[in-house]
């Protein structure tokens, strides 16, 4: 794997490269438009390079409604560390056409981390047995006391933050500060250390109430959807340890049920953080109360099992036992840090807490603004969030340490998985994400929503020439790229070391092309590293002239087509070394072509609605087919329903690649109510199930064309009744050409390139020497990342 480019390197390459341009010679237009900002600055500058400004904001009001797309504003940002307490707003016409950039060759840092000096750090045997502050120090594992180190945040007002429930479709809350040592995230106390988990061999289930997923609209009888806040009021899982030492050491964990709070005995605010319900989306909830059974407040997102069982205690000061362990005492206001740090010192360490929970810059209704060359280091929140903005660009970056996502275009609706109404808003047009470095995220990297799918106007935001990695720290489904939307690009961009999915697509007409995927879903099951699904009318997304290499092997793809997503173009792509390169799942019109397939245990495998006896309603029913009838069903526009000029459009616009799409239905009886049972006059079993037009049938699948290379076969579904998609679809997996090792087609993995001259690919049916030339042409590993 290529390694990465060191801080140093890249910012002083990239505040090279800030403009382009030396500083206009003075008395010109731009001169007049071209103000400095430095560490030194005064209030009441001028903002000349001699008489610089002290903060940014400073200098967008020297410039507001001086600048245009003639007369561009240009703001150099001097070397140095400018301490963020506030964000910097960027709103409407007035703030527009202008550039913020470090000056070239120089660093500029905006630091939401507030740095902790070792020399104000003391050894906890150093501290007064009796001083109430440190009440909690009893609580301090004695095996570990010699080697821990504190700091009273309190004393110099840093903020401490608190623990917010947050996990999969619940509403994001800003994350607890985080500790940072030479760049790494540090880790709140847990058991057990590192990666171990407790699961159901330790623990069991003893109460499972309902999940909160059970109360939204297409779970209730009535289809409504339960009030957020009283959501949170539900009651968590009980859980027993099975294993006595386990029993004895979680007794302390919080205090007993009725018992009254003891801050020397017992944890105060220890939290399960971890798998619940399933494998494939986190959760948290509080520990209320330990005695037999460990008792929780929140609910979980889903109904808590054993089977799923996958979590630490985490934010626990009685298991501070392990090097890189820290935990801040917030009761009563203590404001306290214990800190077990590495190698058992703090001294020559540069050791920081994230202090800072909004974004560094905001970008609203503003046009052509360009944020370049800077680095974002430290936020709970979201590190760069643009609303309404139109041709902005976020040029060579290094955002760090952001506990949200990096950069966030547009907004979405919550529970995006689980409530048919899913929208985006305020996304923009034309906004571009370029050359920059986004790591050691809690979230995502970029959130991108633009276009509207009720037309299919395109947003056309691209994200291009970044390296994205260490994201999902904190959060699952918080992908590097979120494509949301309509007409979106992510492309030459190096995304790695993830342990959850690397793209999300909920939309239309994306691009995902010429990106480097390694080392994702690592900690993840039935997952995938491009995800997509529940809704057929998900159409034209097209991932092409990827390299997937190295995906999480626990049962799961490297593209994942779930509940009935449709019209998925992957063509082009090299997949190494995973489970599955593709699932397709009850979806139409999805085409797999032209991929070659390496040490893939199977090129991929399909899941049919008819699985189980044909049941009715489908999986998720209610949320894919109010999906579907809100775009391709003629109405007014309100409810599920499009208008029947919008609905035109999509028939125009799909027409040429989904000949079929005017027939396509949802199977429902004489009354227009969806389909519960299979009858003999309507609803009839072919109808539902057996009509390429029924959305419940995977017709039209296109898989052909795979070069396998020490790769198995498509696995069929085995219990559908003989039926699977290649019963609908009959040239499914055809001309797929195999070999048991690279060489026997002069395939180099290294570079994804085929040697023209000799590779058997030349002769083989269906490819061919055109074919080879416009694979070696098109597939390059060239330009991907930062440049």
């Amino acid at each position: 794997m290529p390694s990465r480019v060191t801080s140093v390197l890249l910012a002083t390459a990239l505040a090279t490269a800030a403009t382009g341009a030396p500083p206009a010679t003075a008395g010109t237009q731009k001169d007049k438009l071209t103000v400095y900002v430095a560490p030194d600055g005064k209030q009441g500058a001028t903002g000349t390079k001699d008489d610089p400004f002290a903060t940014v904001d400073q200098a967008r009001d020297a410039l507001a409604g001086r600048t245009t797309a003639r007369d561009r504003g240009l703001v150099y940002i001097r070397a140095g560390v400018y301490q963020t307490s506030s964000t910097i707003k960027l709103t409407g016409p007035a703030n527009s056409h202008v550039t913020y950039a470090a000056y070239p060759g120089e660093q500029a840092e905006f630091a939401g981390v507030t740095t902790l000096s070792p020399d104000r750090f003391r050894k906890l045997s150093d501290i007064p047995a009796d001083d109430p502050k440190w009440s909690s120090r009893s609580r301090v594992p004695a095996s570990a006391a010699a080697g821990v180190y504190v700091y009273d945040l309190g004393a110099e007002g840093i903020p401490t933050g608190q623990i917010n429930k947050n996990g999969f479709n619940w509403q994001p809350r800003p994350f607890a500060p985080e500790l940072i040592t030479d760049d790494a995230a540090q880790t709140l106390a847990q058991y057990p250390n590192g990666a171990d988990k407790l699961s159901r061999t330790q623990v069991t289930v003893k109460e499972a109430p309902k999940g909160a997923r059970d109360y939204f609209s297409d779970k209730t009888p009535d289809g409504t959807t339960m009030p957020y806040e009283d959501m949170l009021k539900l009651p968590g899982p009980v859980y027993t340890a099975l294993d006595p030492a386990l029993k004895e050491r979680s007794a302390t964990w919080a205090p007993p049920a009725g018992g009254s709070p003891d801050n020397t005995a017992y944890e105060t605010d220890g939290w399960l953080a971890g798998y619940f319900g399933n494998n494939y989306a986190n959760d948290r909830v509080r520990i209320a109360s330990v005695g037999d059974d460990v008792r929780t407040t929140y609910p979980t997102m889903y109904i808590a099992t054993d089977k799923w069982t996958s979590f630490v205690a985490q934010n626990v000061l009685s298991e501070l036992d392990a090097e890189g362990e820290y935990y801040i005492d917030r009761w009563n206001d203590a404001g306290t840090l214990y800190y077990y740090p590495p190698g058992g010192s703090v001294e020559g360490k540069h050791i920081s807490l994230t202090s800072f929970d909004a974004p560094f810059f905001q970008l609203e209704n503003v046009r052509d603004v360009t944020l370049k060359g800077l680095k974002l280091n430290g936020t709970t929140g979201t590190g760069v969030r643009l609303l309404d903005a139109e041709s902005c660009t976020i040029d060579g970056l290094e955002i760090l340490n952001v506990s949200m996502d990096a950069i966030a275009i547009g907004e979405a609706n919550d529970a995006i998985t689980a409530v048919a109404e899913y929208r985006t808003s305020r996304g923009g047009h034309r906004n571009k994400v370029v050359n920059s470095r986004l790591h050691d995220l809690g979230g995502g990297g970029v959130f991108t929503a633009g276009g509207d799918r009720d037309s299919l106007e395109r947003g056309d935001h691209v994200v291009e020439h970044n390296e994205i990695y260490d994201f999902s720290k904190l959060a699952t489904y918080t992908p590097a790229g979120y494509m949301y939307g309509v007409g979106n690009t992510f492309r030459y961009n190096y995304v790695h070391d993830a342990p959850h999915m690397a793209i999300q697509i909920m939309g239309n007409d994306m691009e995902v092309s010429h990106n480097r995927f390694e080392n994702l879903v690592t900690n993840a099951s039935d997952q995938g590293v491009i995800y997509a699904g529940r809704d057929y009318t998900y159409l034209n997304n097209v991932i092409a002239y990827n390299l997937f290499r190295n995906v999480g092997a626990r049962g799961n793809q490297a593209v994942y087509m779930d509940d009935g997503m449709s019209g998925m173009v992957v063509r082009h792509n090299f997949f190494d070394t995973a489970q599955h390169g593709l699932f397709f799942q009850s979806g139409h019109s999805n085409v797999a072509s032209d991929n070659v397939f390496k040490d893939i245990t199977y090129i991929g495998h399909d899941k049919l609605y008819h699985e189980g006896g044909k049941k009715l309603p489908v999986a998720n029913a209610k949320v894919v087919v109010e999906r579907f009838n809100d775009m391709l069903k003629v109405g007014d526009g309100t409810g599920f329903t499009n208008t029947r000029a919008n609905v035109e459009k999509w028939y125009r616009h799909y027409g040429r690649q989904y000949p079929n799409i005017r027939k396509w239905y949802v199977p429902v009886d004489s009354k227009g109510q969806v389909c519960t049972s299979v009858g003999a006059t309507e609803c009839t079993d072919d109808y539902v199930w057996s009509s390429p037009d029924s959305v419940y049938v995977p017709s039209h699948n296109v898989l052909t064309r795979s070069v396998s290379i020490a790769s198995g076969d498509f696995a069929y579904t085995k219990n559908a009744g003989g039926l699977s998609v290649k019963t609908f679809s009959p040239d499914f997996d055809s001309f797929n050409v195999r070999k048991e090792n690279a060489a026997a087609f002069a395939f180099d993995p290294a570079t994804g390139k085929f040697d023209a001259r000799t590779t058997a690919l030349n002769t083989a049916d269906g490819f061919g020497p055109q074919w080879v030339r416009e694979w070696n042409r098109n597939f390059t590993l060239e330009g991907i990342g930062p440049r």
